[in-house]
């Protein structure tokens, strides 16, 4: 083995020491002894020198250390920071895990980092400090809760339609032969009085010799005498009778003048517009009553739109309602609300919400699409009013009829009513306006909804976590019902950074509410004889083998076995409603029933997985309900596990067995995302204590708490 040299001979500066060792072990070189010796001495000095200043060296950084962290050692420091300012470790996925010093995270094995105590005031649950460099570097932006008069937008779709009181059908008004047909196909325009068809019949032959008799009659009678009144009669009742057959009066004044009788009369347009519709023929013989043509008066139409139910409290009967159409892109049609449908439609929905529109010119045409935009103005208590109707008078049949005092329609003779009686709120000085906030400013999770507020005249921003209750989505953001107060600072940029810095302090979040526990809550199953229904949960026990069937399905990615969970529900339905059941347990049954169906019908011979989520949520909404009423019969309990980012964060919940989360509504994706709300026992046990709550005085957080986000 070669000897230990720290630096190379000069003379072999050009071979690496590792090579040059290995050389000398393999080949014998004479050296002279004085040579090596002194090579080593010189190697040593040089190495016992750097030794020296290094330890030197040392020795100063030290010092300057230690007078740095006011003569407290690194040990002795490391343990002040320790004890003043760590207050536990967290993860930064999983911020319910709280450890007394660092470790792995229990869930996600992701280090733990430090969450440091406030070194000011206190601070409560909700509140969170941060320094202006991070507020800018988190780029947030507040704004004012405002009290205003917001303006709620309801789009609606639809159609043009004809007016249907515009609406008028030619027809037979004796029986005959239609000889000839002016108008001989539809689509054709007709003017009032147009001439439309020559008809030839007998009895129009016998009602004009009827006439002329009775015109003689009154000729040769004396004027005043009773053969002049009866021929009087005779005659007016003739003309009426040839009027109400359509004969126009210059037509009855002709066979008066003429003096004789045709079989022959033509038939005139009673109104203008278009022929939509031809029943007959030439040559055809009609009977009274029989339709020949259908005209329509296209000067005004109706935009008939869908109003999707959410939006019927804000609908009004006389609002506004602008539109456009594909036709003419770009401009804008108006006509108001003269009719909403009082029913509403199951397959869809909606309410037909009815618009008069004028129509110069024709050009709308009946069947055209129109996407039509209200704005409804909104006061407190979501009342509507109408600035531009407030103390109007208006027609209940006619909306473009409106007046300043009480009176008559100009258009059906109807008495106006105010329009405080058709719903809207009366303008006067108590009409309050709600506060609203921009939309940005709420975290909008399944069931809650959160802002975070600047805590004012404070040395650095403070922002406060308020869970608050919304109203309706308004053109300027969202009203708010309760939570907040008017000239607060609401973060309206940034507030899901704000947030994140909270969840990760382990304080009230958008993920974690004050009044949420870290633990499980385990619920009683209700003896028999007091809480919930014994009958009923039995009655219900077949369904869970098929529903957890499912829910294992779905979190597996298997739509095949989910659609054969779903077809098992759906065979058992009809056994749940037996005779021998009680009237009264029978009647809550045939409740539940038909949502259950329902979810059935929907995954009916389904692969989507999407579509089979949908479904079981909806089956879910009904067995959570049911079992939080009744109870259960199942052999095992059944714990209600809830995840807020199902549904693009509209958040749902379902049933399992056991409290490792299995989420039915992402699957793979997010096996683990969801949180256990409640554990249920079966009717008739002892709820047992959840193992979480055993055995310290702080209970550790279950490790299935929204795992793999």
């Amino acid at each position: 083995m070669s000897e230990f040299r720290p630096f190379a001979d000069p003379q072999d500066a050009s071979v690496p020491g590792e090579v040059k060792a290995h050389d000398e072990a393999s080949v014998s070189v004479p050296r002279k002894p004085g040579r090596a010796f002194f090579g080593r001495r010189r190697g040593w000095l040089i190495a016992v020198s750097i030794v020296a200043a290094f330890g030197v060296g040392w020795g100063a950084a030290q010092l300057m250390r230690h007078q740095a962290s006011g003569g407290h050692t690194e040990s002795e420091r490391n343990q002040v920071q320790g004890e003043q300012k760590i207050k536990w470790w967290t993860c930064a996925m999983h911020p319910q895990v709280r450890q007394p010093g660092p470790g792995k995270c229990p869930i996600c094995f992701m280090d733990l980092i430090p969450v440091y105590s406030e070194e000011e005031t206190p601070l409560t649950i909700r509140q969170i400090r941060m320094t202006r460099e991070a507020v800018a570097l988190a780029e947030v932006e507040t704004a004012p809760v405002r009290r205003i008069f917001p303006t709620r937008e309801i789009r609606l779709w639809g159609r043009i339609d004809f007016d249907e009181t515009r609406l008028a059908t030619i027809s037979a008004r004796f029986p005959g032969r239609l000889d000839r047909l002016y108008v001989d196909y539809t689509g054709v325009p007709v003017r009032l009085g147009d001439h439309l068809v020559d008809i030839y019949s007998p009895e129009l032959v016998v009602a004009q010799q009827e006439l002329l008799q009775a015109q003689m009659s009154l000729k040769s009678a004396t004027p005043g005498s009773t053969q002049y009144t009866v021929a009087s009669s005779l005659l007016r009742s003739s003309e009426e009778k040839l009027r109400l057959w359509g004969i126009l009066p210059d037509q009855i004044e002709e066979i008066k003048q003429r003096g004789f009788a045709t079989d022959h009369v033509t038939l005139y347009a009673p109104i203008a517009g278009i022929v939509i519709n031809k029943h007959a023929k030439e040559g055809d013989y009609v009977k009274t009553g029989d339709p020949i043509y259908s005209i329509a008066d296209l000067s005004q139409v109706w935009a008939v739109f869908d109003g999707y139910e959410a939006d019927i409290p804000w609908l009004r009967y006389g609002q506004t309602v602008v539109f456009e159409t594909d036709a003419f892109p770009g401009e804008k049609f108006s006509g108001q609300i003269a009719f909403i449908d009082p029913t509403l439609r199951e397959a869809t929905r909606t309410i037909r919400v009815r618009v008069n529109v004028a129509n110069p010119g024709v050009r709308l045409k009946p069947g055209m699409l129109a996407r039509g935009l209200v704005e409804a103005h909104l006061a407190a208590e979501d009342t509507v009013f109408e600035p531009s109707l407030a103390g109007k008078w208006i027609c209940p049949m006619h909306p473009e009829v409106i007046s300043d005092s009480p009176g008559k329609c100009t258009r059906c003779g109807m008495d106006l009513v105010r329009v405080e009686s058709l719903g809207y709120v009366a303008m006067d000085e108590k009409l309050t306006p709600p506060l609203v906030i921009p939309a940005s400013a709420p975290l909008i999770t399944g069931k809650r909804a959160l802002v975070y507020v600047r805590v004012p005249d404070g040395e650095e921003p403070i922002f406060e976590s308020r869970d608050i209750v919304l109203g309706p989505r308004v053109k300027e953001g969202y009203i708010v019902h309760s939570g907040l107060k008017e000239g607060e600072l609401v973060v309206v940029k940034g507030n899901f950074k704000v947030d994140s810095a909270v969840q990760l302090t382990g304080k009230a979040s958008m993920m974690h509410s004050v009044d949420q526990t870290s633990e499980v809550t385990t619920t009683k199953g209700p003896e028999f004889g007091s809480a919930g229904n014994p009958v009923l949960a039995r009655a219900l026990q077949s369904l869970w083998s098929p529903y957890l069937s499912i829910q294992r399905a779905l979190s597996h990615d298997e739509p095949g076995e989910a659609v054969a969970g779903f077809a098992a529900i759906e065979a058992t339905l009809p056994q749940l409603l037996r005779a021998d059941l009680p009237e009264k347990e029978r009647q809550q049954l045939a409740e539940i029933v038909p949502h259950l169906q329902a979810a059935c019908d929907q995954a009916r011979n389904m692969q989507d997985m999407e579509v089979l989520r949908s479904a079981f949520r909806h089956l879910s909404q009904s067995l959570i309900e049911a079992v939080k009423q009744f109870g259960h019969a199942h052999e095992k309990p059944l714990v209600v596990v809830y995840c807020p980012m199902a549904f693009s964060n509209q958040g749902a919940e379902w049933l399992q067995e056991g409290e490792e989360v299995a989420n039915p509504y992402f699957g793979s994706r997010m096996l683990r995302c969801g949180e256990v709300k409640e554990r249920i026992e079966p009717l008739g046990t002892k709820g047992d204590v959840n193992p979480s709550t055993r055995g310290g005085s702080q209970p550790q957080p279950p490790m299935n708490h929204f795992h793999q986000h």
